[in-house]
C-alpha cells in the first residue's frame, strides 16, 4: 500500500511524532510505500530519527529564508497574517495556524496520490475532511487526544466532518467506547490501535541507581510540579535519591522556582530534552508519571520496556489500561502528592518490590511493540480499501 501520515511539525518532541514515526517504519518493514508529509518545518533536521526509507514532504519551511526556508510572496504574506478557518473556535493550536497554511494543506491534498491518507491530530484529521478526495484515497482520523478531553466549540467540528472519514481509530478502548456512544451512527468506522514502541536496545536497568526519571512536555497537563512536590516529602528520608525531569517547555520557570522553594537544588534536575531517552532510562531505578491527564501515555511504555517500575497517577484513559497496579507498575490518586510521595517510598524502600514491578512492566511493554502493533493498522487499511473497492 501507498501509506501518506499528515504530521503537523514531524520536525518536534512529543508523543504523537513519536509514534507515527514508529508506525511509519514498522510499515516500511513490511515492504509498504511510506511518505510522512510535516504540515511545517522549523528547523534542518527531526528531533527523532527516520528510517530513510520513509519519504518526507515540507508543506511549510517557516524558518527564516537564509537559514533554508520558504522565501514568500506578497500574498502568501498576507495569508500568513490571516486566519485559519479553524482558528474561530481554537481547534488548532499550533503557531502557523493561518490562512496560509490552509492553502498549503489544500494544495497537497488535492493533489496527493496514496492509497491510504493517515491524520494524526484533530486539526489535522478536520483538513483532511475539509480538503481531502475521498473519490482518490482512503482518509483514517487517528485521535492521540481522548473525546472528552475536547469542548463544545471542538465536538461540533468532529460532529459535522468526522462522517466523512473511513475510519477513525483511537488508542484506549475507553476513548473507542466515548466515540462508539457518542456517534452510533459511526460505530463501524470506529477502531482501537494502541501506540507503539520499539524495544529498548539496551540493556535493562540495574534498578541500583538512586534516580527517579520522568519526561515529557513542561506543561500541567504532565504534573512535574505534583512530582517535585512529592519528592520533597520524602527526599529527607532518602538523602541519596534524586530526581531527572527530561523534557522543555513553557513551565521551566516555575519548576525551577518549585524546586529553590523546597530546597531541592541539585536533588532534582532539569537536563532538558534527550533524543532518544533509550539510555538515560537504564541510567535510572524508578519511572514517575504524575500527569494530571494522560490520553495514553507513552512514557509509561517506554519505561517500562527499559526495565523500570512505574508509579504513576491513576488518570484515564492509557494509565489505567495499561497498568495492573502492584503487577506490572502502581497506580496512586491523582493530583495527591502525598498519595505520590508514598508510591516512590514503597520503591525507593524496597528493591524486591521495584524488581518485580520492573519484571511485570517488562513483559507488558513487548505487546505494544511496532511488529505486534502494526498488524492491526495493517488489517484495518485493508478493511478500509476493501469496503471502498
Amino acid at each position: 500500500m501507498r501509506i501518506t501520515f499528515l504530521v503537523r511539525n514531524i520536525y518536534g518532541i512529543g508523543g504523537t511524532i513519536k509514534t507515527s514515526i514508529n508506525t511509519a517504519e514498522a510499515l516500511v518493514e513490511l515492504g509498504h510505500d511510506v511518505t510522512i508529509a510535516s504540515f511545517v518545518k522549523h528547523k534542518a533536521s527531526p528531533a527523532f530519527a527516520i528510517d530513510p526509507r520513509i519519504k518526507i514532504v515540507d508543506l511549510w519551511n517557516v524558518r527564516k529564508p537564509e537559514n533554508g526556508g520558504d522565501r514568500l510572496s506578497f500574498i502568501e504574506r498576507w495569508q500568513a497574517k490571516r486566519p485559519s478557518f479553524l482558528d474561530a473556535d481554537q481547534v488548532n493550536n499550533q503557531g502557523e495556524s493561518s490562512k496560509l497554511l490552509d492553502m498549503r494543506v489544500k494544495k497537497y491534498l488535492e493533489k496527493l496520490d496514496t492509497d491510504i491518507a493517515i491524520g494524526t491530530q484533530i486539526s489535522v484529521n478536520l483538513y483532511m475532511a475539509a480538503y481531502g478526495r475521498p473519490e482518490r484515497y482512503a482518509m483514517v482520523a487517528q485521535e492521540h487526544m481522548y473525546l472528552d478531553s475536547y469542548r463544545a466549540n471542538m465536538r461540533k467540528h468532529i460532529t459535522a466532518q468526522y462522517p466523512k472519514l473511513d475510519a477513525i481509530v483511537t488508542i484506549t478502548e475507553a476513548d473507542a467506547k466515548s466515540y462508539r456512544e457518542a456517534y452510533p451512527e459511526l460505530t463501524d468506522k470506529i477502531a482501537c490501535v494502541p501506540n507503539s514502541i520499539p524495544a529498548n536496545p539496551n540493556p535493562p536497568s540495574t534498578l541500583t541507581e538512586p534516580v527517579i526519571m520522568t519526561a515529557g512536555r513542561m506543561t500541567g497537563m504532565k504534573g512535574f510540579d505534583i512530582l517535585i512536590h512529592a519528592f520533597a516529602l520524602v527526599a529527607d528520608e532518602f538523602p541519596e535519591w534524586k530526581v531527572k525531569i527530561f523534557g522543555r517547555g513553557r513551565d521551566r520557570k516555575k519548576l525551577e522556582e518549585l524546586i529553590k522553594e523546597h530546597g531541592l537544588e541539585g536533588r532534582v534536575e532539569m537536563p532538558g530534552p534527550v533524543t532518544p531517552l533509550d539510555a538515560e532510562w537504564g541510567k535510572a531505578s524508578i519511572a514517575a508519571i504524575p500527569s494530571r491527564f494522560e490520553p495514553f501515555g507513552l512514557v509509561i511504555v517506554e519505561a517500562m520496556a527499559a526495565g523500570l517500575p512505574v508509579v504513576c497517577t491513576a488518570v484515564k484513559h492509557g494509565p489505567i489500561e495499561i497498568i495492573d497496579t502492584e503487577e506490572n507498575g502502581l497506580l496512586v490518586e491523582p493530583q495527591k502528592p502525598d498519595e505520590l510521595a508514598e508510591g516512590l517510598r514503597r520503591l525507593m524502600a524496597d528493591p524486591e518490590l521495584r524488581r518485580k514491578l520492573a519484571d511485570g512492566g517488562m513483559s507488558t511493554a513487548k505487546r505494544f511493540e511496532p511488529g505486534e502493533v502494526v498488524g492491526l493498522h495493517v488489517r484495518l487499511f485493508e478493511k478500509v480499501l476493501k469496503a471502498r473497492a
